[in-house]
């Protein structure tokens, strides 16, 4: 009843406003069409305003011939904000749907910028999360949503894998953060649907951001991207569960009753098995692919808040994933219009890898007054991995006749080649690492901000590898590949930063930074400067922008320094990068709703490279430091409510990037991961009546990658691949609302969904088999990618 008084001015003032010749009304609802009532319509700048009623309408009265932002306000959803102008005698129909707030009690992090949804950083996006969880993927993977054009600059040419590269670079060269607790990738993975699920859960999360480059001091140092993830602290009791034909998730969060501790519990199960049935090769598949995480935070600060605020949070994960395929045949047909070929394999053996990872991490933070914070976190990570692999496979290569009149279509006319190829591995990793980091933000003015921290890794790496592969072809036998090494490594890694941040006025952003780190197996201490600037200038306040400078410099890890012998270059020094961004971003209305415009352009400067092939999803390095390169490209994305109401987007992105391997004679050629072009967009839609049923679709496009033979330098990266990867996906939901009964919590909502997967059945590539003819001539075989696929599945929540 404290809100009584100025609803009723409000509702006074809207009913004087009546007389006036030109109006607008409408409705406001929640993403399910329940009306809301008690929402504040304001007029910015004016004493203007109204009120909804109970069934969410409302009217407002406005002056004729002249611009006004109407503010769509209450205190559980977020605000909205829509440019308007009415003609004289106009009545014009505004309806709103507004989105829940995410709210944090625990904490208020002041920052000095003065609109949080305004980009102040060159690379860097904001992503809300419950869009993600909304596009329709093989197995709901965060870093899948993430690819559907959420994010610049991101691609991946593998629907199985969560792995993906970033404006030219590799998938080892990717910052991973949740809560400023760094996650690590699996080491031994050979092919995507040997991957389990990435580290972070949807269900768990609050907020994303991803920054395709150019990010300030406080973040690691890799080459390409880094991304921020910050889970719940929950304010109540909420739990979820998921089923679906290729697998499941459950999730539990709460509070205690004296709000002090908070927790989140997520459980995950991949079920590739029926997905992993469209490949190519046949055989019995069996995927088991599981994981667990909890978040948990404690407030540890007594009565008296003003002398502070202590939280304690624990984020632990363990992942259980096997891996089996026991293959017992093979056909690929592939070629050219006029001349087509088939390969045909009958196997014998199995494979089968197992990884058990265990990451985990403490957080401690002491927040003083409102200018200091400081946080110190220690965290661990170790896994487990194992790659056994037996598997022998006799082929036959041959032309198909295409011929109508002789009888012979589509079968073998010429059988080009004979032969069979044994391939053994026994290869065990064991890792363990552990970390202590501190991290401190001082305001030490209302427009000033300082952060610093330094951190200390300890690394152990335990590597046995026994393989070998032959091929016994027109009855010549040639060892095709043989590694036998044992390899462990301790070292230690030290890293420090300092950085500053200001807001000069409403119109400028300045923040810059300097890194430090230290590795004791290589004795490499480098530095990297950093710098980010925003402009928002006076004249058009919708604009802003944005230009990021900086060095990165990615000392190497365990799989940079191991070569194709299996041979460990300890010496390696870290890979550089110079990375030059400028951007501009426009907010704008369209059609009476809001839009957004991104573009980015980049420039690359990247020196001490360690060359590399890829193998599906697995790097191959060369493990010296011996190639400079360079990448540059153009990024552009335009978001907003193409459709009243609803979230989508269009991303096309442009890149070339090549490099310079010392003493190869060849000069500059293209990297592995130079897809020049990418096309991505997501798009979603409901019954105009029924903003409960509803419908997604996402596309993606990249251009054809390099490749080249094995074991042939003078030919690496030679060829153009002429498979392109186009890929579509569309969703079907339809969510119920239960009634909720005064005084007693019940569930909240069921969705039933049917997505269809690769919508029109394009085989993709991923990589190539090379196999030879009775001459010695090698032949592509393209290893393609999952069919057309249907996944039903349902989500109840509480």
């Amino acid at each position: 009843m404290k809100h009584t008084p100025s609803i009723f001015f409000l509702l006074l003032l809207s009913q004087l406003s009546f007389g006036q010749s030109s109006n607008i009304s409408g409705k406001i609802t929640d993403s399910l069409g329940v009306s809301i009532p008690l929402t504040a319509i304001s007029v910015e700048g004016t004493t203007l305003g109204a009120v909804s009623n109970e069934k969410g309408e409302y009217r407002l009265a406005l002056r004729p011939n002249k611009i006004f932002n109407i503010v769509i306000s209450h205190s559980n959803f977020k605000s909205q904000r829509r440019e308007i102008t009415l003609q004289p005698n106009e009545t014009l129909i505004l309806n709103f749907v507004l989105v829940e707030k995410t709210v944090q009690l625990q904490e208020v992090d002041i920052t000095s910028q003065p609109n949080d949804d305004t980009r102040k950083e060159a690379g860097a996006v904001k992503v809300d999360p419950k869009t993600l969880q909304e596009i329709p993927t093989p197995f709901m993977d965060f870093n899948q949503a993430l690819l559907s054009g959420a994010a610049l600059g991101m691609s991946s040419n593998s629907e199985l894998s969560s792995a993906y590269s970033v404006r030219g670079g590799n998938f080892d060269e990717n910052l991973v953060y949740v809560n400023n607790m760094q996650i690590y990738r699996p080491f031994l993975v050979r092919a995507g649907q040997q991957e389990g699920l990435s580290f972070i859960n949807p269900d768990l999360v609050k907020s994303v951001e991803f920054s395709s480059g150019g990010w300030q001091a406080k973040y690691g140092d890799k080459l390409s991207s880094s991304l921020n993830v910050d889970y719940k602290t929950p304010q109540r009791t909420s739990a979820s569960m998921m089923l679906g034909l290729l697998g499941g998730s459950a999730h539990l969060e709460g509070i205690s009753k004296n709000k002090k501790l908070s927790y989140l519990v997520g459980a995950r199960h991949k079920s590739s098995k029926y997905l992993l049935g469209t490949l190519e090769t046949q055989g019995e598949y069996l995927p088991r692919f599981t994981d667990i995480q909890t978040f948990l935070t404690y407030d540890l600060s007594g009565k008296n808040k003003e002398a502070g605020t202590t939280t304690i949070d624990l984020l632990a994960s363990y992942a259980r994933n096997r891996y089996e395929l026991t293959p017992t045949s093979r056909v690929t047909t592939f070629g050219t219009f006029n001349q087509v070929f088939r390969l045909n394999v009958g196997f014998v053996g199995n494979e089968e890898l197992s990884y058990d990872t265990f990451q985990g991490g403490l957080r401690l933070k002491h927040k003083v007054g409102e200018k200091f914070t400081t946080s110190f976190i220690t965290s661990a990570m170790g896994t487990k991995e194992r790659e056994f692999v037996n598997v022998e496979g006799g082929y036959q290569l041959c032309d198909i006749g295409q011929n109508l009149n002789t009888g012979e279509l589509n079968s073998c006319v010429l059988v080009r080649g004979i032969g069979s190829e044994f391939r053994y591995a026994r290869n065990f990793l064991e890792a363990e690492i552990y970390s202590a980091e501190s991290r401190n933000t001082w305001e030490v003015a209302d427009h000033t901000k300082i952060e610093f921290g330094a951190r200390l890794d300890y690394e152990k790496i335990d590597d046995k590898l026994h393989e070998y592969s032959f091929l016994d072809s027109a009855e010549y036998v040639q060892l095709t590949e043989t590694i036998t090494s044992e390899n462990e490594l301790e070292s230690q890694r030290m890293s420090g930063y300092l950085q500053a941040s200001h807001a000069i006025g409403y119109s400028h952003s300045l923040t810059y930074g300097l890194r430090a780190t230290y590795w004791t197996l290589n004795e490499e201490w480098i530095f990297s400067p950093r710098l980010q600037y925003a402009l928002q200038p006076d004249w058009y306040s919708d604009i802003v922008f944005t230009a990021s400078v900086g060095l990165y410099q990615q000392q190497p890890f365990y799989r940079e320094m191991r070569d194709f012998e299996g041979n460990v270059n300890t010496s390696l020094k870290a890979q550089s990068s110079l990375h030059t961004i400028v951007g501009m971003d426009y907010d704008f209305f369209q059609w009476g709703r809001p839009f957004k415009f991104i573009t980015e352009v980049y420039y690359k400067k990247m020196w001490n490279l360690v060359p590399y092939d890829i193998d599906n999803v697995r790097l191959r390095y060369y493990a010296e430091n011996n190639a400079v390169g360079y990448a540059w490209g153009a990024d552009f994305r335009i978001s907003g409510e193409f459709i009243p109401n609803t979230e989508s987007w269009f991303n096309l992105s442009i890149l070339k990037t090549e490099e310079d391997v010392e003493e190869d004679g060849r000069g500059y050629i293209r990297r592995p991961s130079d897809q020049r072009v990418t096309i991505s967009f997501f798009f979603q839609d409901h019954l105009p009546n029924n903003p409960s049923v509803r419908v997604n679709f996402r596309a993606l496009y990249g251009s054809g990658l390099p490749y080249g033979p094995p074991n042939t330098p003078q030919y690496r990266n030679s060829f153009s691949s002429g498979s392109n990867y186009f890929r579509t996906d569309m969703g079907f939901s339809k969510v119920v609302k239960f009634k909720q009964k005064e005084g007693k919590r019940t569930f909240e909502t069921l969705f039933i969904g049917l997505d269809i997967l690769n919508v029109f059945g394009v085989s993709n590539n991923i990589s190539f088999n090379w196999v030879p003819d009775f001459d010695g001539n090698q032949f592509a075989v393209p290893n393609s990618l999952s069919q057309r696929f249907f996944n039903l599945k349902a989500v109840l929540k509480y």
